[in-house]
């Protein structure tokens, strides 16, 4: 059984960001394949002729002390390291690892992206503080380590005894791939698979591929693997588990896949298409699809924004004035303002944070009265403290600590 995937990522995240475990785990799961947990697992295989890893973590903390677990298994070399994708949780401490002669595998698009994420390294590191809650401020440095060998759809090799296959696939990045070890029937994931509703429509990220991620699932599905390593989270060991719970994940995106189509072409809005598209039962209940991480909603935006023009079909918002323009003018034809304010207390004191947000904005943005962004920090607090999606909840948060500290340097 899968444990609960929110409470695994930030038992990780504490310990690689805040080095609060001494040593690192590296566990042993077939003779000579290992992988260590972490906020990104890591990957060790050991044949005769040297050592691969796959995917290196984002702390060089961490992923030195993964090393020395490495150098007390065996002194051969590290021959390869292979990027399952280019997300710096998989590829930031790659310099640890890689030793005289190492060669770094990587699908082509990888050396594109660690391009986009230098010209955009204050955004990034800007979106990446809100996501994972201020853990991650410490890695700065975007001076990456390329791959030497690139490839297009798949690549191969054979160390030692071991024959490793790397498959690309688009899912949550344009770069994805997963590994396999076809005779042991092992497989390297990557974010394929995280015990987690898939990670499509990420609101402060990029567009995701929804049926190409479900198309690399099957691919993997059909390998039949009897182990494998997600990107991130717990080993699955079991075939007939390992079965269950890609197939869950592959019959998800395939729904929010084909029913957004299925909208789209009948013209229904977004807004509408979030109330009426609902999982089927069987899949509802998953566990592994709980939305800790994806959700269903981000899901469905996030593949209709893929397939779709920004422009939501209301002529309003074809050209819209700013907010603070159309705040302040409903504010000036309304006798009391300040009722607005109770009114946002009275919905606060009943539960309905969310409708109180959008109250409040008419006096945050129209007045920029103290004690409604004070409100607005409130709310979005809670919303936070209720919420069981770790981004979701993150990004609530740090929007509530900016308010505050906003609030407090006027």
């Amino acid at each position: 059984m899968a444990r609960n995937f929110l409470s695994v990522l930030e038992t990780q995240m504490n310990q690689v960001f805040k080095n609060s475990t001494k040593d690192v785990q590296l566990i042993e799961f077939k003779k000579d394949f290992f992988y260590a947990p972490g906020f990104g697992n890591v990957g060790v295989v050991l044949t005769t002729e040297g050592v691969v890893v796959i995917d290196t973590c984002i702390s060089p903390e961490h992923a030195e002390k993964i090393y020395k677990e490495i150098r007390n298994l065996t002194d051969l070399p590290i021959r390869y390291i292979i990027y399952t994708h280019g997300h710096m949780d998989h590829v930031n401490s790659a310099e640890v690892f890689k030793e005289n002669g190492t060669i770094v595998v990587a699908h082509e698009n990888v050396i594109d992206r660690f391009r986009k994420y230098q010209i955009l390294k204050e955004h990034r590191q800007r979106i990446g503080s809100v996501q994972f809650d201020n853990k991650t401020t410490d890695v700065k440095k975007y001076d990456f380590t390329y791959p030497e060998i690139t490839f297009h759809t798949e690549y191969e090799f054979i160390l030692g005894e071991k024959r490793f296959q790397i498959i690309h696939g688009k899912g949550e990045t344009d770069d994805h791939c997963f590994v396999s070890i076809p005779v042991e029937k092992v497989i390297y994931s990557g974010d394929f698979f995280i015990s987690s509703f898939p990670n499509i429509g990420n609101p402060l990220k990029e567009v995701r591929f929804e049926r190409e991620w479900y198309e690399a699932l099957e691919k993997i599905r059909d390998r039949q693997p009897e182990f494998l390593v997600p990107g991130h989270g717990d080993l699955f060991v079991n075939k007939d588990t390992i079965q269950t719970a890609l197939q869950d994940v592959i019959e998800c995106l395939r729904f929010v896949h084909d029913e957004v189509i299925y909208h789209m072409n009948k013209g229904t809005l977004l807004e509408d298409m979030l109330d009426q598209i609902k999982l089927p039962e069987h899949l509802e209940k998953s566990e592994y699809i709980k939305p800790h991480y994806g959700c269903l909603m981000f899901a469905i935006k996030g593949t209709h924004r893929r397939y779709s023009g920004w422009f939501d079909g209301n002529p309003t918002n074809l050209q819209p004035a700013k907010q603070k323009v159309v705040a302040k003018e409903i504010l000036s034809f309304i006798p009391n303002p300040n009722a607005i304010l109770e009114k946002c207390k009275q919905l606060r004191d009943n539960g309905e944070f969310q409708m109180a947000l959008h109250l409040i904005d008419l006096l945050v943005f129209g007045s920029e009265e103290p004690e409604a962004l004070e409100l607005k920090a409130e709310l979005t607090k809670k919303l936070s403290e209720k919420n069981d999606n770790f981004i979701m909840r993150n990004i609530y948060k740090q929007i509530a600590q900016s308010m505050v500290s906003e609030n407090t340097h006027k």
